[in-house]
């Protein structure tokens, strides 16, 4: 990529885009379920049995759904811009772990796409796959990327001590996918915090005085 179209997503700009967006969503999940708690429990959703049943997707279908809808855009949008600045912030590695990083952050964009309700009584719309296909693609994507980002920030001295925090989000986003219920909460939590935290980190860290790679 050339060197003007790199300085349009600098590190310092992906670090602010990384600091918003998950600030926002976490935010905005927060709000909502307070605004919605009876209408998400009318719905079928269970907070500690099987929170992931309707949560957060089923807040898109609720009286101010609209706002999760951009939520999961705007959101998603911003830590796409994150990926591709936390590449240009660290030298050396594969491109892979920020590669799959983008991937997840475009899939939650997708989630804005309406998940389907639960008690429907027809088939699928075509919106609800999307948005069903869009998590799995969040899910098989940013795991494998905190694994590859972890290698990559051990190989870089300014990132080192940082590649330890991400092993262990990707050990605990890993376990949390497969224990029930309550779980659920901590995945999210541990996976806003990583990004918030990251993006600080990139934000503080001085960028590689290399020329601007793609």
């Amino acid at each position: 990529m050339p060197v003007t179209k790199g300085r349009l997503i600098t590190p310092r700009r992906a670090a602010l885009a990384g600091m918003t967006g998950p600030a926002l969503f976490g935010g905005g999940l927060v709000t909502l379920t307070a605004l919605q708690y009876d209408f998400l429990l009318g719905i079928g959703w269970q907070p500690l049995g099987d929170p992931s049943g309707a949560w957060p997707s089923g807040l898109s279908l609720g009286p101010h759904g609209w706002i999760q809808d951009l939520s999961f855009a705007l959101s998603g949008s911003l830590l796409a811009v994150f990926a591709v600045g936390l590449h240009r912030g660290m030298t050396g590695g594969s491109r892979s772990g920020p590669a799959l990083l983008f991937v997840a952050s475009v899939a939650m964009a997708l989630l804005a796409f309406e998940t389907d309700p639960m008690d429907r009584a027809g088939p699928g719309t075509l919106h609800g796959s999307i948005h069903d296909a869009a998590f799995v693609l969040f899910v098989l994507a940013l795991v494998p990327a905190y694994f590859l980002l972890w290698r990559r920030m051990r190989e870089d001295t300014r990132w080192r001590g940082h590649a330890r925090y991400t092993l262990a989000t990707a050990l605990i986003a890993s376990a949390c996918l497969v224990l029930p219920g309550a779980a659920y909460y901590l995945f999210l939590a541990a996976v806003l915090a990583w990004f918030e935290v990251t993006a600080v980190k990139l934000w503080r860290t001085k960028a590689p005085s290399t020329r601007v790679r793609a």
